[in-house]
Parts: structure tokens; C-alpha cells; sequence
């Protein structure tokens, strides 16, 4: 459907602070995405090798270990709470990206999607903090991390990439940077379909990973931003 002509005039006239506040919003959610890769490669790196070496010694992929093992891995590595920590908080500025872009466009479902989306997030990673419990005895939920893993992850990355492709197509129609959030939004679907083909292919054994929002914000972040500089000037 072809955007109105004063939909896209307006978006020309658009208050730059106002595009710029968008654009920043999804280039911090796109910075926490990054923050929490150089925290995984670098505090947690020994604790995803030690998860690596037990899948091999058991047989098991590393999202099925039994969470007795992965509680002994754990606590063997205290470091990687840091990034368990930042997993609590990221989906909040996701929440926030959306909701100022909705405040543009009015709609409101990738606002929605993106609250859904870090709920399920978020009780996942409580669940995971039980693995701080005695091996012998961890929590109910805790106890069945090795089902519960991928399709909870899953489930709040799928939310995730959605509530963004809404918010940036609902941008495109507005008529703020419609390539670039045109652009942004294809390469969040095309990551969301190859992630779910890999997790498909992996048996289910590899959930679909949420870190897929990072270049898809970053495009349509920057964009947004430079875009108001150049109407400043």
C-alpha cells in the first residue's frame, strides 16, 4: 500500500530531536547486544568452553545438558552471572525503542510484542539464577532447564524480531527514512527465517538467538540519527 503524500511530506518536516530520539533508542538496544557479545567472549568465555567440553564428554548438545552439570559448570564459573545480569535488562530497551516509535506511528502491537517477548525472557533467566541452588536440589523449573531452554529462548527472540520488524515497517510507512527502515526490517525477517531454518535443522537442539536484533537496530538506528543531522544542516 503507497503511503499517503502529506504522510511523507510530514515526515520530511518531522522535528529532528524527535526522529533523533528514536534513532538513539534503537542504537542503545543495539549497543547492549554488543556489550553482552564482548562479555561473552571475554568474562564467560570459560564458562561456554566448559559447557562445550561436558557436551562433548556426554554426547549431549549443550542446551541439553542436565542442569545438575550445567549448576556444577555454573558455580565453577561465578564470572558469567555478568551476562546473565545484562540479559535481565536488555529487553527493556527494546521495549523502549518501540515505544517511542510508536508515539510516532501509533501503533502499538510492536510495543506489545516486545513486552511479551522480555516477559518470556525474563522468567527464563530467573529460571537459569536457580542454578546457583545446591546440584542435588535445584529449584522446580531449574530441574528441567534441558527441555525448557530452547523453546523459551525461542519464543522471546521470535517476539523480539517481531515487535522490531512491526516498528520499523510502521516507521517506513510514516515515511521516517523509508529505505533504511525498509532495509532494517528485511534484515531482521531474513535473520528471523535463517535462524529458525538453523534451529530446525539442529533437531531443536539450538534455539533461535535474540542477538539477531543487533545489525537490524544498528541500520535503522544510525539512520535515523544521521538523517536529522542532515536535516539540521
Amino acid at each position: 500500500m503507497s503511503v499517503p503524500s502529506h504522510t511523507v511530506q510530514n515526515a520530511q518536516h518531522a522535528n529532528p530531536t524527535s526522529r533523533r530520539r528514536v534513532g538513539w533508542a534503537f542504537i542503545v538496544a543495539a549497543g547492549s547486544w554488543l556489550l553482552y557479545l564482548i562479555f561473552a567472549i571475554t568474562l564467560a568465555a570459560d564458562y561456554d568452553k566448559a559447557l562445550l567440553d561436558a557436551s562433548e564428554d556426554l554426547g549431549t548438545p549443550a542446551n541439553r545438558l542436565p542442569p545438575e552439570i550445567m549448576a556444577e559448570i555454573t558455580q565453577d564459573h561465578p564470572a558469567s552471572v555478568v551476562t546473565a545480569v545484562l540479559l535481565l535488562f536488555v529487553p527493556s530497551l527494546l521495549i523502549l525503542a518501540t515505544r517511542r516509535a510508536a508515539a510516532v506511528t501509533g501503533d502499538r502491537w510492536g510495543v506489545w510484542l516486545a513486552w511479551i517477548g522480555a516477559i518470556v525472557l525474563w522468567f527464563y533467566m530467573l529460571i537459569t539464577f536457580g542454578l546457583f541452588a545446591d546440584p542435588q536440589d535445584l529449584p522446580p523449573l531449574t530441574r528441567d532447564l534441558d527441555v525448557l531452554t530452547v523453546p523459551f529462548v525461542s519464543a522471546g527472540s521470535v517476539l523480539s524480531l517481531l515487535a522490531f520488524i512491526i516498528s520499523a515497517w510502521n516507521l517506513h510507512r510514516h515515511g521516517w527514512r523509508r529505505v533504511a527502515s525498509a532495509v532494517a526490517a528485511g534484515v531482521a525477517g531474513v535473520l528471523l527465517v535463517l535462524s529458525l531454518a538453523a534451529s530446525l535443522a539442529s533437531g531443536w537442539d539450538e534455539p533461535v538467538p535474540p542477538v539477531g536484533l543487533l545489525p537490524a537496530e544498528l541500520i535503522l538506528g544510525i539512520a535515523l540519527v544521521v538523517g536529522s543531522a542532515k536535516v539540521e544542516r
